[in-house]
């Protein structure tokens, strides 16, 4: 492939697109401008991700509108990138136009949105473009030049039409990035490749839609088991952290979903990522985390459901610099359109697949009125377990068991223990040895 950056997009709207990009502008909804903000993760009730080229903009009002009635204030889609580049030298005007299109939707509901670009994986499905999938090997699109260009190519060709929209929230990267790699693709890609790549487009990110919630969203396996990329370059890649804790896959939600491990866990993965930031005020999102109550809770346990959801949303809430809480997902996957998923798939919304509000929906409206009431406040931590740069987890014994104590505290890494000024610009007056 040729240097991609010195080829022009092609961006030109095809007649559909004409007539998406013609229509009036939806009116502005309320603005909710929450210190903590409370969304969710957007999948379409009738056509899933598959929305960019099914187009049906009274399905998207209603299901939008389902949101606004919870009360939320954004959403984060998830685009097609095979629809939106179908080759690197090209980028589909009639999508853009619907993703402009999209956004005054959500605006006319009140909600801001986030937008994932790069999906290679989404919901145990592989999503990136046919120019990509080469033999013997696919296109390492981490590493090879070429594909990083069209990358490049693409967030310039997304800001021109979306950067400047009133409710645009900023680019995540791509979801879990490396379960494309891991387990589909075959490839290699090195911690400091995944940085390079993290750092060389959050940087361009934020040139072409300066001061946005630039990001790459990531599950807890980096934080936790140091694989993929390096903490110390996902704590500092573009200017939020986004972190999916995931709690329910730990298994404790069937035994035992009110403990410390269960409701302090995204709390938990906030002050690791912030342990690992050069700026003591970098800002973190619990930008995933949920859960299937017909799977991951019990017969026994399921009805506490929504006292861990509200729980655990408390707790992150107490947090200092930290953006907010966003749900996976709003609307459950409908089997008979998107078949042979893992069986929790389709079970992780807050409505139904025909737009029935659920418990967790119910909790979460709740919790948004509670929050409304009373805005949460962050929590001092002037108390830190030091833990070894090199292993977090150390110290997750001691957070657990303080929390059950009722003691807010943060983690501090062994390297920078000794750092008087480091320590006050936290706050940091006590360190705890785990």
């Amino acid at each position: 492939m040729t240097d991609l950056r010195r080829r022009s997009v092609l961006t030109g709207a095809v007649a559909t697109a004409l007539a998406v990009s013609a229509a009036p502008a939806a009116a502005a909804g309320p603005t909710r401008r929450r210190a903590f903000r409370l969304g969710v993760n957007y999948t379409p009730s009738t056509r899933w991700f598959h929305l960019w080229e099914d187009w049906r903009e009274a399905d998207l009002r209603r299901d939008l509108g389902d949101i606004a009635a919870l009360g939320l204030d954004h959403i984060r889609i998830m685009l097609l990138w095979s629809a939106f580049q179908p080759e690197p030298h090209l980028v589909s005007g009639e999508k853009l136009d619907r993703l402009h299109r999209f956004l005054d939707l959500a605006g006319a509901a009140g909600l801001d949105v986030e937008v994932t670009v790069f999906n290679g994986h989404i919901s145990a499905r592989y999503w990136t473009p046919n120019w990509l999938q080469t033999t013997p090997e696919p296109v390492n699109w981490f590493t090879d030049p070429a594909a990083l260009d069209a990358q490049h190519a693409l967030l310039r060709a997304l800001a021109e039409r979306i950067g400047r929209h009133p409710r645009f929230l900023g680019f995540d990267l791509s979801n879990e990035p490396y379960y494309y790699w891991d387990s589909y693709a075959g490839l290699t890609v090195t911690p400091q490749q995944a940085d390079a790549w993290a750092r060389s487009l959050c940087a361009t990110a934020e040139e072409v839609a300066p001061g946005k919630a630039h990001t790459v969203g990531c599950d807890r396996a980096p934080w936790d088991n140091g694989r993929y990329f390096t903490r110390a370059g996902l704590a500092d890649a573009g200017n939020v952290v986004a972190i999916h804790p995931w709690t329910s896959f730990f298994g404790t939600l069937k035994t035992d979903p009110l403990a410390a491990f269960a409701t302090h866990n995204a709390e938990r993965l906030i002050q690791v990522a912030q342990a690992y930031a050069t700026d003591p005020r970098r800002e973190a999102w619990i930008q995933e985390d949920g859960a299937a109550p017909s799977i991951h809770f019990s017969d026994a346990t399921r009805p506490l459901y929504g006292e861990w959801l509200s729980r655990s949303i408390r707790n992150a809430a107490s947090c200092a610099h930290t953006l907010g809480f966003t749900w996976w997902c709003s609307h459950d996957v409908n089997p008979a359109l998107v078949p042979n998923l893992n069986p929790l798939e389709y079970d992780l919304g807050l409505y139904t697949n025909d737009r029935r509000l659920k418990p967790a929906g119910q909790a979460l409206k709740d919790l948004v009125a509670e929050f409304d009431r009373t805005p949460p406040k962050p929590e001092a931590r002037p108390a830190a377990i030091v833990v070894p740069d090199a292993d977090p987890t150390r110290g997750n014994d001691r957070f657990f068991a303080l929390a059950a104590e009722g003691r807010r505290v943060a983690f501090v890494l062994q390297s920078r223990a000794s750092d008087a000024n480091y320590l006050k610009q936290r706050g940091i007056t006590e360190l705890i040895q785990p």
